[in-house]
């Protein structure tokens, strides 16, 4: 019997009073609806409770877990970071028996590797009889995002030498690993690659590329490939008006600002004007930077920490140091606004 054979899996929740169904026989009163019931739950983003519901089902049922209700588990994991919980799930994969398809292997990867443990990612993808570019794009991003981009460049390589074709998240994880080894070179070549691929124009292969040649430096290559995009999102005129403010364009800055404004199709967000506040502080420019920060109101952000951090820098710098205080007092977090100028992100 599956009960007996169960592990007894335990799993710490955020709320001290986690939820539980007080209509159980409702929820599980068969296989199916038992799984449709956890998927459910993992869909709407209802962590705990999903926890909570495999938890119950384990303890108090014989009712076997479908692949994709394990899938849908290790994404809940993924997204409280959670690798205890994650592992915990895995283990429990392992000890019924389950045949994982390559679908549900890829979710397991990936929760290694947003949950930041790259040695049993490496082991799932070492095992795995077959791998997909999902795979291979699992394995690249989760070495990109924990500091291990050499690795992610060699994964790579290995991808096309097995012919499998990168798509265009392929694209973006790899041109991420790029920017974090900050080679020019190396970024080029990519980029040559992405422009004869069949999976370079989506713009989070362009954005992405924007993003890397600012962190080179490189403002000609960034613009050039912004101004390739035919369909702007918000990330591109953000990304682009960033790296103008970074680079010392800030009147191109504060101008491709005004052009996203005229476009009337884009709402800045907090980063957008944490560039621009950025800008006019540089060229102390406060009487720009005033009217912004009334446009910035407007969108129901004059209170938001990160643009409310750059417009103090911006008001001290100008002189303007009862603007400053003012600014300071609104915000909604001023705690978290010191510590950012305190590790001086600003």
């Amino acid at each position: 019997m599956i009960r007996n054979l169960k592990t007894q899996l335990r799993f710490t929740f955020y709320h001290s009073q986690p939820f539980v169904p007080s209509n159980a026989q409702t929820y599980f009163r068969n296989e199916q609806v038992s799984n449709d019931y956890i998927s459910s739950l993992c869909k709407q983003n209802l962590y705990n409770e999903a926890l909570v519901a495999f938890d119950f089902l384990q303890n108090n049922t014989n009712f076997r877990i479908r692949p994709s209700t394990y899938a849908g588990l290790n994404s809940v994991c993924s997204s409280l970071r959670s690798l205890q919980l994650g592992r915990n799930v895995h283990d429990h994969i392992l000890s019924f028996n389950c045949q994982p398809d390559v679908v549900l292997q890829n979710h397991i990867l990936n929760m290694y590797g947003k949950c930041g443990s790259l040695e049993d990612a490496r082991m799932v993808f070492d095992e795995m009889p077959q791998r997909n570019v999902v795979s291979w794009t699992a394995m690249i991003a989760g070495c990109s995002q924990n500091g291990q981009e050499n690795y992610a460049i060699k994964l790579y390589i290995q991808m096309l030498q097995s012919e499998v074709m990168p798509d265009q998240f392929t694209f973006g994880s790899i041109i991420k690993a790029c920017s974090g080894l900050g080679s020019v070179g190396l970024g080029r070549q990519l980029h040559a690659h992405v422009i004869k691929s069949e999976h370079g124009s989506p713009l989070i292969v362009q954005n992405a590329l924007i993003a890397m040649y600012t962190k080179f430096d490189q403002i000609l290559d960034a613009w050039n490939v912004f101004s390739s995009i035919a369909r702007k999102d918000i990330t591109s005129w953000g990304s682009m008006i960033a790296a103008f403010s970074k680079l010392g364009y800030e009147l191109e800055a504060l101008c491709h600002f005004n052009e996203m404004l005229h476009h009337g199709a884009y709402q800045p967000n907090e980063f957008i004007f944490g560039s621009v506040f950025s800008a006019c502080s540089s060229l102390l420019h406060y009487e720009c930077g005033r009217q912004i920060h009334g446009l910035c109101i407007k969108f129901g952000l004059g209170r938001d920490t990160y643009a409310g951090c750059s417009l103090c820098d911006m008001y001290a710098r100008c002189g303007l140091l009862n603007f400053a205080r003012i600014v300071f007092n609104e915000i909604d977090s001023p705690r978290e606004l010191l510590i950012l100028f305190i590790n001086g992100v600003f």
